[in-house]
């Protein structure tokens, strides 16, 4: 019996959004320094609803308490550069919250499940206590200090919001609300015209959207708004906060502004209540971190809850601590209990399908009010900006290590969606420099961009989203499935969205030429197995045009977000080289009860009088056949369809607690049944003949010949069964061809299995 590590690129991303987050989560970087604002004159129809919203935010006197029912998603992801976001866990909270004027708040957590693609530690480790804010009325907000015992402030006047200091009693820290009696000495306003009306029951009530914008001659330190909140125009009372906080009066590093990014992101919504209250409807906080010398990717942590089920006014609290009673005073803690294990292992009243709660988020809804960098307008911007991580560093066997380095100018302002950017590296084994350089303009739902360079290409095929070389596998592992081609081009393209991510179409015409490489590391630094030699490549240059229609590129089987999207690409060489090339792709992830059902169908073609080699499809036990050995298969032609059903048992689905602040996963054991089937053809002599120069000696290494594919001789078949823990995180099972008598082999695995 066998052993098989699967060895994928993806699961990283969980560790690093999770590194992110933690990063993010502190105080002292989720508070951004205050930007330069140049005031405006404030109309006096503005200052009017500003003043009328003031009166009414005062917490009304009738209002003693209410609980309720929340559900909240926490989402960790990476935004790719392109904008693509890869799910990588989702982790869905059932709570009860009370709260009362006197500054009680209880939120006892009852429920929990998960789904995750690599091994993480629980989101609830970033939350010792309450989340929720339980209230936007008052002269101050309070905000969470990431741990039990922060800085704190004694919270009473505009004292409160300046000179922080030591006090275990809180674990909040008061920030100037933009509604406050003494707002003018601390914001800018503008806007305030009615942008929308919503209809609460039988009412319909106009929206006024207002910009805040913290004042620039706030000298002392203190915690304020920067954002956009909405007012109800007829009773100007507040119905949404969308924005961050930063603390005004301090300073960041030039290092730490040129080389990082974290932020918080907040936006509190209010639903109104008994017709006179306006109480928490949904709340998001999306943390978010950057850095930009590792490429333009972000990590993060989505935060989103939605209240159900709420009952105001359910507690009587006697006139003695009415008189005394502030709900945003600073003794007041949020305490976070959970329920019973057994009681959180029975839970099963979800309101909401897991994944439900952050679809249609996105990492750019808030860009408009994000860091300088992160914003279209301005005036113009350099940074040392690669658009990859791959772009400063990787590893494999026929580069060795590569180093480079990136910038980015965005000219913003001085020319409207405009954006150059630049890498270059070198490949020390190799001893070539590589790197590329490219110019593009974004108007409206249309980007034309002209790139060209010189890099070292992956041939793979049918490939998952963040499957773009395993560069962890082969630096500790001498794992390498991966065939590489040295390509220079130049490439004119022109990219369409349509709505919000959910088509895009690209158009490419440029030049090529493809020529081969030698493996030039013979294994690991670290030890283990030979590399095997690169595979052949017929050598030349080409004309290519193409064209890639994707339907919701934001959902993937091998990633959480739930739903189904789809992709169609054509490509066309004409040259010494010559080919045409047609790929679709299906791919669904749904969720029914404990119940995940996956499922994925790839098909492709590629015809030509001498079919190059590295345009051939090849499969095998990286290659979605994990039953039979790496790239076994190859043809001209080849389709793959993979399924899996997973289900978690109702054992042991409480998180787990390790320590005082740490938290894992709940063990949540379930079981696994995958099928992946395979079918790579041949019929002509073109595609017999270009299989067979796939075939070459490495003289340069110990390896021989690398291994010699065939067609499939038919449908390939292998299945997988196991046990998955962890929100299906780590894998335990086996492996084995179906098609034909074969051994099952022994399955660990890290992330997603089929």
């Amino acid at each position: 019996m066998s052993i098989t590590l699967f060895n994928r690129a993806f699961p990283m991303t969980a560790s690093v959004a999770v590194a992110a987050a933690v990063w993010c989560a502190s105080p002292r970087v989720m508070m951004a320094q205050a930007s330069d604002t140049v005031a405006a004159p404030v109309r006096p129809a503005l200052l009017r609803l500003l003043a009328d919203a003031s009166e009414r935010n005062r917490l009304p006197d009738s209002l003693i308490s209410y609980k309720s029912k929340v559900e909240t998603e926490i989402a960790i992801l990476l935004k790719r550069e392109e904008g693509t976001e890869i799910v990588a866990a989702i982790e869905q909270i059932a709570s009860d919250l009370s709260w009362n004027r006197a500054g009680h708040y209880e939120q006892r957590v009852g429920g929990y499940r998960a789904q995750q693609i690599g091994a993480n530690v629980s989101m609830l480790t970033l939350f010792q206590t309450g989340w929720l804010n339980p209230v936007l009325y008052g002269n101050r907000l309070r905000m969470r200090t990431g741990s039990n015992a922060r800085n704190a402030s004694n919270g009473s006047g505009s004292a409160a919001a300046g000179n922080p200091r030591r006090n275990a009693s809180t674990d909040t820290m008061p920030a100037v609300h933009p509604l406050a009696t003494d707002r003018e000495r601390y914001y800018t306003y503008s806007g305030g015209d009615t942008i929308v009306t919503m209809r609460a029951g039988d009412r319909t009530i106009p929206i006024a959207h207002v910009r805040v914008q913290p004042r620039t001659d706030v000298a002392s330190k203190v915690i304020l708004f920067d954002g956009e909140m909405d007012l109800d125009a007829s009773r100007g009372t507040l119905v949404r906060l969308r924005g961050h906080f930063i603390v005004a009066g301090s300073r960041r590093s030039l290092l730490s502004r040129n080389l990082a990014d974290a932020i918080a992101f907040v936006e509190y919504e209010n639903g109104e209540r008994h017709g006179e209250y306006w109480l928490p409807a949904r709340q998001r906080i999306e943390l978010q971190a950057n850095l930009p010398f590792l490429g333009d990717g972000r990590a993060v942590v989505r935060i989103a809850s939605r209240f159900h089920d709420m009952q105001v006014n359910d507690t009587v609290l006697d006139t003695i601590t009415l008189a005394r009673a502030d709900s945003l005073r600073a003794a007041s803690r949020r305490r976070l209990l959970y329920a019973s294990t057994d009681s959180m292992s029975r839970f099963n009243q979800w309101a909401f399908g897991l994944g439900s709660l952050t679809e249609g988020m996105h990492a750019d809804d808030f860009n408009d009010i994000g860091p300088d960098r992160w914003r279209p307008t301005g005036p113009p911007r350099f940074d040392l900006a690669a658009t990859r991580p791959a772009d400063v560093v990787h590893y494999n066997r026929v580069e060795g290590f590569y180093t480079g380095v990136g910038g980015k100018l965005s000219l913003r302002d001085a020319a409207p969606g405009v954006v150059m950017r630049g890498n270059i590296g070198y490949a020390w084994a190799e001893q070539t420099v590589r790197g590329r350089a490219s110019v593009e303009r974004t108007r409206g739902p249309w980007t034309f961009e002209v790139r060209g360079g010189r890099s070292l290409d992956i041939t793979n095929d049918f490939r998952v989203p963040m499957d773009s070389g395993n560069s962890i596998g082969a630096l500790i592992a001498s794992i390498d499935p991966y065939d590489y081609v040295s390509r220079t081009s130049g490439t004119l393209a022109a990219v369409r969205r349509f709505g919000p991510r959910r088509l895009i179409l690209r158009t490419e015409l440029g030049v090529g030429d493809d020529r081969y490489r030698v493996a030039n590391e013979d294994r690991s630094p670290f030890g283990g197995a030979l590399f095997r030699a690169n595979r052949g490549v017929d050598e030349g240059s080409y004309v290519r045009s193409a064209a890639l229609l994707e339907w919701r590129p934001d959902n993937s089987a091998e990633f959480i977000k739930p739903g189904v999207s789809g992709r169609m690409s054509y490509e066309r060489g004409d040259g010494t080289l010559a080919w045409q090339r047609a790929e679709a792709r299906l791919t669904g992830r749904r969720m029914v009860g404990p119940v995940v059902f996956l499922a994925r169908g790839d098909v492709g073609i590629v015809t030509g009088s001498r079919i190059p080699s590295q345009q051939l499809f090849e499969l095998g036990k990286y290659q979605n056949l994990p039953g039979y050995e790496d790239k076994e298969f190859a043809g001209s032609r080849a389709a793959v369809l993979r399924a899996s059903v997973q289900y978690t048992t109702p054992f042991l689905r409480q998180p787990i607690r390790m320590g005082r602040s740490m938290w894992l996963p709940a063990v949540a054991p379930g079981f696994s049944v995958g099928v992946q089937s395979g079918w790579a053809d041949a019929p002509t002599a073109a595609a017999r003949a270009s299989i067979d120069r796939l075939a070459v000696i490495d003289t340069t290494l110990l390896a021989s010949w690398a291994p010699v594919s065939r067609p499939t001789d038919g449908v390939r078949a292998s299945v997988t069964a196991g046990m998955r823990f962890f929100g299906n995180a780590l894998f335990v099972g086996g492996t084995r061809p179906v098609d034909h008598g074969g051994p099952w082999k022994f399955l660990f695995a890290l992330g997603q299995v089929w």
